[in-house]
């Protein structure tokens, strides 16, 4: 018992210093798991290394959701895509893919206010960064912030 605690500080500090977080929650339970169902070592670093793997994705996503600025509430859930007409529809398949993006292509979206634009925008956002792909806030509120202020009135 006295050689488990060294090893187990030691362990500890070993993946402290290589920054596997994961793994350090969860070797000693996935160690028990092995032993009882006497998985090889193999299988167990291949359960220890797909844990951190698994961490790390949801991390990079959830950092990747906090720096692009997008509404929480505008998912492609919550869209109803019963507006749609159909070759849209169709479209929105494709586009979720996010292969337009590997080709440089633009998406422009074009309709009458209030018609779901901007929140189709964002659930396609929302959609591309759960697959790991970086999305930023749509530049185009930008400009339009800079290019027609609140406080300039037109004639």
């Amino acid at each position: 018992m006295s050689r488990e605690v060294p090893i187990r500080s030691a362990l500890l500090e070993n993946l402290t210093q290589l920054h596997l977080p994961a793994m350090r929650t969860c070797f000693e339970e996935a160690a028990r798991r092995a032993e009882k169902e006497t998985l090889s070592y193999e299988q167990y670093l291949l359960e220890l290394t797909e844990r951190e793997c698994e961490a790390r994705d949801r991390n990079r996503v959830a950092k990747l959701l906090k720096e692009s600025s997008l509404p929480h509430e505008k998912t492609i859930a919550n869209f109803d895509q019963k507006r749609l007409p159909v070759k849209v529809g169709r479209q929105l398949k494709v586009l979720l893919d996010g292969s337009f993006l590997d080709r440089k292509e633009n998406l422009l979206l074009f309709g009458n206010p209030g018609a779901g634009k901007s929140h189709l925008l964002c659930a396609l956002a929302h959609e591309l960064i759960a697959q790991g792909r970086r999305m930023s806030t749509p530049v185009a509120r930008c400009w339009f912030r800079i290019c027609w202020p609140p406080n300039v009135t037109y004639a």
